[in-house]
């Protein structure tokens, strides 16, 4: 296995798997770093949690989340 270090402290890393994404977590900061396509992933996994254990939607006419620092939009 690969050393990594933070890229803001540079702190050593751990990395540990999350639905089926690897996440590295800084041991000092508690940065979390993802890999390009990652976050979309975790995204993915909470979408089909939330379909399959009947999280409530959001109410119809409820405006749209606003995309954040990156460009992406924050699930529901």
């Amino acid at each position: 296995m690969m050393h990594l270090t933070c890229p803001k402290c540079h702190g050593d890393m751990r990395q540990y798997e999350r639905s089926g994404v690897t996440v590295d977590q800084c041991t000092e900061c508690r940065g979390i770093f993802l890999d390009r396509g990652e976050l979309e992933k975790l995204f993915d996994a909470e979408a089909n949690w939330n379909r399959t254990h009947g999280a409530p939607a959001a109410p119809q006419g409820a405006p749209a989340p606003a995309p954040q620092p990156g460009g992406y939009v924050p699930p529901p």
